[in-house]
């Protein structure tokens, strides 16, 4: 990201844009994430259930950008997409500048035991794909892109 576009998007900081989302890289920047998916949800109708599932898989991606990517560092940014690219399913693009990681490189993990249960960390991958039904990382230019996409499951009513 150029100087000219750091300028660019810092002024983006703050707004909340139906279809983007730009972050900086503190970890408070994240509770600008619920109000942006809750946003979203009235606007295309989403479940709860699938706003919770977006809501984990985005703050999971987030964090991990902002406290390992970019070690917690000031001054950077990050953007989150929402597309559309058919009725009732939902792709979420996370787009950051940090060293390039592929998340989805590591094996899946071994199903959690009673000995693993109070265990913090490691598991972020294992809520992404629990959660989404669409996972895909591509290194770009100067950073990272990972879509994370999720089907809209409408709410039942109790029969």
């Amino acid at each position: 990201m150029t100087a000219n576009d750091m300028d660019l998007a810092s002024n983006e900081i703050g707004q909340l844009d139906m279809d983007q989302l730009v972050l900086g890289s503190q970890l408070s920047e994240m509770e600008r994430l619920p109000a942006w998916v809750e946003s979203l949800g009235t606007a295309y109708g989403i479940s709860e259930s699938t706003k919770f599932a977006i809501n984990l898989c985005l703050e999971e991606v987030v964090s991990n950008v902002i406290r390992h990517g970019y070690s917690n560092a000031q001054g950077q940014l990050l953007t989150v997409h929402c597309t559309t690219p058919r009725p009732g399913y939902f792709l979420f693009t996370v787009e950051d500048d940090a060293a390039p990681f592929n998340p989805l490189e590591p094996p899946a993990l071994p199903t959690i035991g009673e000995q693993d249960e109070g265990q913090i960390g490691g598991q972020g991958i294992r809520l992404l794909r629990g959660f989404s039904d669409m996972l895909e990382y591509e290194a770009k230019p100067g950073g990272n892109r990972m879509r994370i996409g999720f089907s809209n499951t409408p709410a039942t009513s109790p029969s």
